[in-house]
Order: C-alpha cells, then structure tokens, then sequence
C-alpha cells in the first residue's frame, strides 16, 4: 500500500509546464493526454509498451495519474479528457500543429534547392521529436537511399511529363518531391494551385486539386518502381517481381489483367502499363517475391 501511495499519493503534475516543455519525458505525458481529446479505448498491448518506453513511468500508472487528477476519466464511449485537463491537451495540440508547420516549411526549402538529403534530416529531426519516434501523419520508417530516390523525381524526363511546359513540370515535380520526401500524399487546396499550373493539368473529369494529386503520385511511384527494379536485378535472394496495386472502379481493365502476375526480374514490365486507361493513371507498383529456401540454387 506504501508503495502505491508513494506512486499515486504525492504525484502532483504540472499540466501548462509540460505542454511547454522541451524534456520529451515531460511533454510525452500530455501527448498521451492528448490522443483522448475524443473518447478512445486504451492502447494495444504493443502500443503501451512503447509508450512506456518514453514516460517517465509505465503507461497504466500514468493513466491512473491522469484520473487521480481530474484530467482524464472512463466514458461509455471510451477514454476522454475532463474539462479540466483539456487546456493541457489543447496546447498541446497547437504546439504540435507548429512543430509540423516549422519541418514542412524547412522540408519544402530543402527540397526547392533540390537538398533531398537536408530534407530528409529536417524529417528525421522532426520525427524523433515525436513521442513515439514517428508523427501520426507521417509515412513509415525512410529506407537509407530514401532521399536519393526523393532526388530522382527532380530529374525524371519521360512520357509522364510529356506535353507540360518546364515551368508546370518543376512546379510538379516538386509537389511530387514534398511528399515523397514525407511518405505520404495529400491533396492540396486549389486556390494554392497556380493558376498557369491549374490550367495545364486541368480535366473535364475531375476537381483540380485530384488531377494535380495523381500527376503528382504518378511521380512519386514511378521512382519507388525504378529503385525497386534496380535493387532487386542481379540479386540472388530475389529473381521475381510480382505486379501489385489496387483493383476497383479506377482501375483499367489491361492493369487488372496483369495484377498479381509475377514475371523474371529482367522480363517484367514497365511500369508505368503505357496502355493503361484509368482516370488515375497507373497505380500498379512492383513487389519483390523472396525465394523460399528450398528454391534457392546451391552453389
């Protein structure tokens, strides 16, 4: 019992002070806080370890802290922050919402200067930050070569860009870069469009900022496509490459008759299917088939 009272009993925290704080022990406390701004269940196992690993004390005890002081209480619905522990979480967000708008803005400079690698340090600074070493928005873990792949869009010259003026296809092919370089896409609000960009990539078929979204994903895929096929070829662990992507109501009916098809890597086709249809483009990406060991060649 002493051991719990001396756990819970003399906890005081300091709400406002840890919002603000650069000790990411500290601030990690209420970004927990933070996810129950909407009624949540408790984290997964997993989960819960994690976040163990950066609080200052494991994550039940923390929970029980966060009760014991009025800041969080158990709904129907879920978790959720009390009236009283909501201006520490609010801050909190705001906060989070300045650090993200500080390393795209930095990311976006980096990459404007075609300094793929400083972008991507800028990335990882960002992402360390995080309680969790990732943001809840960002893309997953780069690989090593992930700002040299970023860099390649700055050079493509192919059929993707074909009919654009240079000005339009610089302007896309930095959009295409920014989120790459993050790993993940977003559409962006029209009226940041510019307007002689607008009107080259304009469709009869869809918003601008969708058809600006797919020239710009088609970019971003082309190059993760290529540095997987220069990966794998002359490889041994890998002598296939199986064709993936998504089969709804985009996608054309020559990619549906190649997904899941594996080919030899030195015979598989490019990507992107010159003969696809869709709306979207080709959406079909390469995925490398490992060789169970049995047919592995010895040598």
């Amino acid at each position: 019992m002493q051991f719990l009272k001396n756990i819970f009993g003399n906890t005081k925290l300091d709400g406002a002070a840890l919002a603000a704080s650069a000790d990411l022990k500290e601030y990690a406390q209420i970004a927990l806080l933070a996810h129950f701004l909407t009624p949540q269940p408790l984290h997964d196992a997993t989960l819960q370890g994690r976040w163990s690993r950066v609080l200052p004390r494991p994550y039940a005890d923390t929970i029980a802290i966060f009760e014991k002081q009025g800041w969080l209480e158990a709904t129907a619905a879920g978790y959720q922050v009390t009236p009283v522990g909501r201006p520490f979480a609010e801050a909190y967000v705001q906060r989070a919402a300045r650090e993200e708008s500080n390393a795209r803005q930095q990311v976006r400079v980096a990459l404007g200067q075609m300094m793929t690698s400083e972008a991507l340090t800028i990335r990882r600074q960002y992402e360390n930050r995080m309680p969790l070493g990732k943001a809840p928005w960002t893309g997953p873990e780069p690989q090593m070569n992930h700002s040299a792949v970023t860099r390649r869009i700055f050079f493509l010259d192919n059929q993707l860009l074909g009919g654009l003026s240079p000005e339009t296809a610089q302007w896309l092919k930095l959009y295409a870069a920014e989120q790459h370089l993050w790993g993940v896409h977003w559409t962006l609000d029209a009226a940041t469009i510019p307007a002689d960009v607008a009107a080259e990539l304009a469709r009869p078929d869809m918003q601008i900022e969708e058809a600006v979204y797919w020239r710009g994903y088609a970019l971003s895929l082309f190059v993760d496509n290529q540095d997987t096929w220069q990966r794998v070829k002359g490889g041994d662990h890998v002598r296939r490459l199986e064709i993936v992507g998504p089969d709804d109501e985009h996608t054309c009916s020559h990619c549906r008759s190649f997904l899941g098809k594996q080919f030899l890597v030195v015979r598989v086709p490019d990507l992107p299917h010159p003969e696809c249809t869709s709306q979207r483009g080709c959406r079909c990406r390469y995925e490398p088939v490992l060789e169970v060991l049995e047919e592995i060649p010895l040598v």
